[in-house]
């Protein structure tokens, strides 16, 4: 990092400080750049959104919200718009296109956000919104209520000289050959 005031070079430090954020304490690490030939400290927008997403994140965790990035996938899971959502979840579409950019919900809404990720919740939050969903309610219970998680296999790989086969595993979109090699489903 150059310094803004000599064009020199700066190093990267850090210190944790005690941030309020909605009444509750939060102690974050900031990140600052010291400028090597002055000792002057500065900032700049990349370290600064750190300390926010730092701050956040804990608040996330704290009040067990889900983050934007969980909202979209939850989603892209079932197949649901953006829109369906927020009438599923009880809360207008533009406040709900918020939480997925970024926005912090208060703990309650990000209660019921996080209620959604069981599917038994979710289905019965689906009820609730029956008319709010008017004709797409049957699609999305019937998306939601079919929906299978996918089975996740891991595989360890054993090696035996004298085994020569050829094995193959496909999955949807990769197949995977091994020679000299047995491929064991681990429990």
């Amino acid at each position: 990092m150059r310094s803004p005031f000599t064009g020199g070079t700066a190093t990267k430090l850090s210190k944790d400080e005690t941030y309020t954020f909605r009444n509750e304490k939060y102690i974050v690490k900031r990140y600052y750049f010291q400028c090597d030939e002055t000792g002057r400290t500065f900032t700049n927008a990349k370290v600064d959104n750190l300390v926010m997403e730092d701050l956040y994140s804990q608040y996330r965790q704290r009040h067990g919200i889900p983050s934007p990035s969980e909202l979209k996938s939850l989603r892209d899971k079932y197949g649901l718009s953006a829109h369906t959502m927020s009438k599923i979840a009880g809360i207008g579409i533009n406040q709900y296109g918020l939480y997925e950019n970024g926005e912090m919900p208060t703990p309650v809404i990000g209660k019921t956000l996080a209620s959604l990720f069981n599917k038994d919740s979710l289905l019965k939050q689906i009820n609730i919104a029956s008319t709010k969903l008017g004709k797409n309610y049957l699609k999305v219970k019937n998306k939601v209520d079919s929906y299978i998680e996918p089975r996740v296999f891991r595989l360890k790989k054993d090696f035996y000289p004298q085994f020569s086969e050829t094995v193959l595993l496909s999955s949807q979109s990769t197949t995977y050959s091994c020679k000299k090699a047995r491929w064991t489903t681990c429990r």
